[in-house]
């Protein structure tokens, strides 16, 4: 309970009082006044539970949020205080009034308002609190835990970098793997235009190209560029379009 809900429990307890008081200065009998009487136990209840709580807090509270439950004990402790007072005049009241057996019966009373408000509204709020207390350290774990994976994911790459992990496969560039052997690094050549064709089966037209080393492709266009940058296959075989379109037609009856 934060010092607010104290403040607010504590505006009731004294506009309960001063009713009583009121009621009493009329001389209205107790009946009359219960209703007032009860609002006055029940705030009297929610203080106490409030000191309860700020005794015993929960470790998340001790952990984030010391300052306010300090703060909620000195309330509850001034609030304890000013409820004193006033239960030793309502005491005396009801002695002077209806004797001795009056207080003891409004505190048999207070015990069953205690009661009741604990088996509703601050089993209500404990069962809140620790729903909220575990969704919050979830939610805490969770970015410890995946903080704990980033940095163990940084640190694995960087030790594969480096050789550390035994049996790892060591992060190597492009270059380097080109330089090993474990890639080939693609080349390229200048292939030229030697000449068109067109296929006797389906009156395609294409372009035939060569490059260095006899690096040969072709070119099913209408329209073909003198020269293109094209991938070095050496001692290749100038390609045929009737075979080709031949294969694709193979293909397309599968």
């Amino acid at each position: 309970m934060d010092p607010l809900t104290i403040t607010a429990a504590m505006s009731v307890a004294n506009s309960a009082f001063k009713a009583i008081k009121g009621g009493f200065a009329a001389a209205r009998d107790i009946e009359q006044m219960s209703g007032d009487i009860g609002r006055w136990m029940g705030a009297v209840s929610d203080i106490d539970n409030a000191e309860k709580q700020a005794k015993n807090p929960p470790l998340f509270g001790k952990l984030f949020k010391a300052g306010s439950i300090e703060e909620a004990a000195l309330a509850a402790y001034a609030a304890k205080k000013k409820l004193e007072e006033q239960r030793y005049e309502l005491k005396v009241f009801l002695n002077m009034t209806y004797g001795p057996q009056a207080y003891d019966d409004l505190l048999k009373m207070e015990g069953q308002i205690r009661k009741q408000r604990q088996e509703t509204v601050y089993k209500q709020q404990q069962l809140r609190r620790q729903i909220g207390e575990a969704v919050t350290w979830l939610l805490v774990a969770g970015i410890i835990g995946g903080f704990a994976v980033l940095v163990a994911g940084i640190w694995m790459k960087q030790a594969r970098a480096d050789g550390k992990i035994y049996n790892a496969p060591k992060d190597y560039t492009y270059k380097q793997k080109v330089w090993q052997g474990k890639i080939q690094e693609k080349k390229y050549t200048v292939c030229r235009l030697k000449k068109r064709v067109t296929s006797k089966y389906t009156d395609k037209r294409a372009c035939i190209y060569q490059g260095g080393n006899k690096t040969f492709t072709m070119m099913i266009e209408t329209w073909c560029p003198k020269k293109y940058k094209c991938l070095y296959d050496p001692n290749g075989k100038e390609p045929d379009i009737d075979q080709v379109m031949e294969s694709l037609r193979s293909i397309g009856k599968k």
